[in-house]
């Protein structure tokens, strides 16, 4: 074992805390390398959530919640910018019909320093001028914000390896052993040194900390199942609409996207690891939604989708491993976690012995800009320089081959249908990827360089294909 083969971290789990933790570490000039088991980065809780940078209003006063929500929401911008990820400042409204529970939630967005207001139903009705009958009263909380989760998290990835990063996908690890402070962590491909690790393995964190022989933790799983609205310029909701939260969760919210559809749900229903979507979920959230706006026609969802949220206790569990020296545990990242994800990087970065001052000269990610994007003068001009621009692969989306092979050719290397999809959104339009799937599928052949039964929808065993047909006939 070489000293120029150790790491000086490794990072187990590619969900957005994961991800932003590598990007911190090497962003300080620390060697690391980050595996995850599935095909990609972001696909898991980190993708199938309802993409809000929470305010901070919500979390008690002094958790972890509460101080790393609050720090997270002031990250957010200047790395949003720094990375080229769309975030849009909508704020959100928390509606509801009890004066004593609004007060309740408003005083404890005092407590935790955020700007809130109190706001009556003739307020709240010029800017939603659908609302349900029944409420009267709102917090309004001006700091929300809307990102794209799986997008942002691929990006936050994708910088870390363009600064020299590494990360290892369809990892699956067998054992850890501590030789002479020094950690051998072996997988089914490959054998890694590092010198610390962290568990940010989500749902897998107890699997991992096993292995570690760190600490486990009691995890509660909840899904969470949600519609996804059209592109539908007479739904009329500007911002995020929250009802009273309870003890299961914020509750059926209805949430602009950042790429202009439109969110409903989620549900809270204790479950196992995996993701589906049931027929009570979804009349459970056509029933709380009308209770939020009037006249929503369900006939303008196009898809229905589930996450499962990991819940350990009342609060994150982020630490320095009391029994194995040289690990750090993180551990029940639910609801804030994608708003708090860059702020536990930071205390990370502290527990693992860093200073949080970053290199100078750092590679900057490549803006991405979708060919529909651009203005009709540099579309023509771009068209003449590259005729995969010419070529339109998503019709819903207007996605041509040359964003899809920008797509295919940003720092980490995929080769699924859906990793393409989260990159570029193709297949992400009213069809949802009935007429580009095949498209998108023979760009990844080609740039890939693999076989058709190679290529997969999102994770192993959703190969696309098995066998040529004419062959098995062969036989």
């Amino acid at each position: 074992m070489s000293k120029n083969n150790v790491f000086d971290v490794l990072i187990v789990g590619g969900g957005v805390v994961g991800a932003c933790v590598l990007n911190k570490l090497t962003r300080i000039g620390k060697k690391c390398l980050l595996i995850d088991k599935a095909s990609d980065v972001a696909t898991g809780a980190s993708k199938a959530n309802s993409g809000l940078v929470h305010a901070g209003y919500d979390p008690k006063p002094n958790t972890l919640k509460a101080k790393l929500n609050i720090r997270g929401n002031k990250l957010y911008p200047k790395l949003c910018k720094r990375l080229g990820v769309k975030l849009d400042k909508c704020g959100a409204l928390v509606l509801g019909d009890d004066e004593t529970q609004l007060d309740n939630l408003y005083q404890r967005g005092l407590e935790n320093k955020v700007y809130v207001e109190k706001w009556d139903r003739k307020q709240i009705l010029e800017k939603v001028p659908d609302l349900a009958d029944h409420i009267t009263c709102a917090l309004y909380a001006r700091d929300a914000y809307i990102v794209s989760p799986y997008f942002f998290t691929i990006s936050v990835a994708d910088e870390a390896v363009l600064n020299g990063a590494k990360v290892s996908l369809e990892e699956d690890l067998v054992s850890v052993e501590k030789k002479d402070d020094i950690f051998e962590v072996v997988t089914k491909k490959a054998i890694y040194y590092a010198k610390q690790i962290v568990n940010s393995a989500g749902a897998g964190y107890n699997e991992v900390a096993k292995l570690l022989k760190a600490e486990e933790y009691p995890l509660e799983f909840r899904r969470g199942e949600y519609f996804v609205f059209d592109k539908i310029k007479d739904f009329n909701v500007p911002c995020t609409l929250f009802t009273m939260p309870t003890k299961l969760g914020k509750g059926v919210l209805i949430t602009p996207t950042i790429d202009g559809n439109f969110l409903l749900g989620p549900t809270s229903t204790e479950s196992d690891t995996q993701t589906k979507v049931t027929s009570e979920g979804l009349d459970e959230i056509r029933n709380k939604a009308q209770l939020i706006v009037k006249n929503i026609n369900f006939r303008n969802a196009i898809r229905q989708f589930s996450g499962v949220r990991v819940i350990s206790g009342d609060d994150f569990v982020v630490e320095k491993s009391k029994v194995a020296d040289g690990v750090i545990n993180i551990a029940g990242i639910c609801s804030p976690g994608l708003t708090s994800a860059p702020a536990i990087a930071e205390m990370v970065t502290k527990l693992l012995g860093f200073s949080l001052k970053e290199k100078e000269n750092l590679k900057l990610l490549k803006k991405r800009v979708l060919f529909k994007e651009l203005s009709k003068a540099k579309q023509i001009q771009l068209c003449k320089e590259n005729k995969n621009y010419c070529s339109i692969v998503c019709k819903c989306e207007e996605i041509t081959k040359g964003d899809v092979i920008e797509a295919l050719n940003r720092p980490i290397k995929v080769a699924s249908v859906d990793a393409v999809k989260r990159r570029c959104n193709a297949g992400m339009g009213r069809c949802q990827g009935g007429f580009c799937f095949t498209k998108v599928v023979a760009q990844i052949i080609k740039e890939r360089k693999i076989a058709y039964e190679q290529v997969k929808k999102e994770n192993r065993g959703s190969e696309v294909c098995l066998s040529d047909i004419r062959e098995v006939n062969n036989d």
